[in-house]
């Protein structure tokens, strides 16, 4: 029997050894024939599973070849918006379309200055706490 844990392909070799060895002779009642016709629809839904497989990696490459196309055409279209002097980078159509204002990245970035400075000055403070103790 084989070792391979796949039940059709256990399946199979029970076959080809039956089939090979006792020919003309039944288990459980069935011929080595019903046995086979038994086990057909498994090999048919690994072939089908096999086939969807290929089509799937077919369908992500082209996916993957358009998103580029895509990535490309959303940059310009946002790059657009900010260049647009009706619009520009603290357009209301810039955040509706999900992207940060500039005033509100200005803000953040200010922000995060703000925290990191803030961090050292506690950590510093915190060593020469340990240093004192």
């Amino acid at each position: 029997m084989s070792t391979d844990t796949d039940i059709y392909d256990k399946a199979v070799a029970i076959l080809d050894t039956w089939r090979a060895m006792r020919p003309g002779k039944k288990f459980f009642g069935m011929s080595a024939d019903e046995f086979a016709e038994t086990i057909t629809a498994s090999g048919e839904a690994r072939k089908e599973h096999d086939q969807l497989n290929v089509q799937i990696g077919e369908v992500l490459g082209r996916r993957d070849k358009a998103d580029i196309i895509t990535r490309r055409a959303v940059i310009r279209v946002v790059n657009g918006v900010k260049g647009d002097p009706e619009e520009g980078e603290d357009s209301q159509v810039l955040a509706a379309m999900g992207y940060l204002p500039h005033t509100a990245k200005s803000s953040l970035s200010g922000a995060a200055r703000k925290l990191r400075s803030a961090a050292k000055a506690a950590a510093a403070a915190t060593e020469a706490e340990e240093v004192k103790s």
